[in-house]
């Protein structure tokens, strides 16, 4: 067996727009990623996800290429 270590999940949500998600959770991910921890970084707004954009990167697809 490769991990045995269970997943853990923390999920970033907000009521309206412009709070702020985006940049708690880029932050976040990277600071768990700084102390050691395996980090998948999801934004499943359907609509309206800027991940990519916030971090400079070409996604090359999205959440409903998976739906």
């Amino acid at each position: 067996m490769a991990n045995s270590s269970p997943v853990q999940v923390i999920a970033v949500t907000g009521g309206k727009g412009g709070v702020g998600k985006s940049n708690v959770s880029i932050n976040l991910s990277l600071a768990l990623a700084d102390l050691g921890r395996r980090v998948t970084l999801l934004d499943a707004d359907l609509g309206l996800a800027n991940i990519d954009v916030l971090l400079g990167i070409t996604a090359k697809g999205n959440i409903s290429d998976v739906i």
